[in-house]
């Protein structure tokens, strides 16, 4: 069978990108295609300079051209990430937990559906998978995380470094964890208003030395709120995992949270869903 350029080009409108919904051929991302026998060339542009779906979509391409094309293809892409006028110009300005390469948010639409157990549990298992991964405990209304770790009796320490004082988070599991509980007495409310609490989450984001993590894993209040926002606009938050529980009103409340995330102005891949406690034998 003889490749042309068309068969790739049919090819690849069978890969969609995840956050905009559309196949990569309509939206103008492929150009410059090329064949030479099994040899495939062709320029793969991307809308955003960071565009976190960047590998899932070139892993994707290949996948399809041996599928579609020829099982012994071999896929050349240039891969370009362009950066539009029309994009927010302060995007550019957002921290990246000084070279965090994933930061994945673990979001639930209401409380007491186990998001705390799903977010250390992640971490955990992505570093014994080898990984470097830091924890933050972004519910600052009720974080748990240093119950769960064990080290809700630990007090992280500081250092002077530039005239600035920096927070040495809590090491549990090969994780580098950080979280208000380690401030604050199990029996103490915390009663914030919101600009308080975005305050807080931007100190804990700013003042600890996270180092440079492989995976940032971030476990965020229930619902949607101020926190929610803060995290997506200081950050480039590679993805959220959302986590629910069967019942109806779960369920309800996380598809608030989901739409939240894929809501144009904030536009956070939402990599999967978790349902929590799905199974229960008396």
């Amino acid at each position: 069978m003889k490749i042309t350029v068309e068969n790739v080009v049919d090819a690849l409108k069978h890969v969609n990108h995840p956050a905009a919904g559309n196949n990569v051929v309509e939206l103008n991302m492929v150009s410059d295609v090329s064949v030479k026998e099994l040899s495939v060339h062709f320029t793969l542009t991307f809308a955003k300079s960071h565009d976190p779906m960047k590998n899932t979509v070139v892993k994707a391409c290949e996948k399809v051209l041996r599928h579609y094309v020829h099982p012994d293809i071999e896929p050349h892409i240039n891969v370009k990430m362009m950066q539009p006028a029309t994009e927010d110009p302060q995007a550019n300005n957002k921290d990246s937990f000084a070279g965090a390469k994933n930061i994945i948010a673990v979001a639930s639409g209401k409380g007491g559906v186990g998001k705390s157990t799903v977010a250390v549990n992640l971490a955990v298992a992505l570093s014994k998978m080898g990984y470097s991964v830091a924890l933050l405990d972004a519910d600052i209304y009720g974080p748990s995380v240093p119950k769960m770790t064990g080290a809700e009796d630990e007090k992280p320490v500081a250092r002077i470094e530039d005239g600035k004082e920096v927070i040495i988070p809590i090491e549990r599991y090969g994780v580098r964890i950080f979280s208000l509980g380690f401030f604050v007495h199990p029996q103490e409310e915390v009663i914030w208003r919101g600009p308080v609490a975005t305050s807080v989450i931007r100190q804990l984001l700013n003042q600890c030395d996270w180092g440079e993590p492989d995976y940032m894993i971030i476990d965020l209040p229930p619902g949607t709120g101020d926190v929610h926002l803060t995290i997506v606009q200081e950050l480039s938050v590679t993805g959220v995992v959302v986590v629910s529980t069967p019942q109806e009103v779960a369920i309800a409340d996380v598809i608030k949270s989901i739409n939240m995330f894929q809501n144009q102005n904030v536009n956070v891949p939402v990599l999967g869903l978790v349902e929590n406690m799905a199974w229960f034998t008396p």
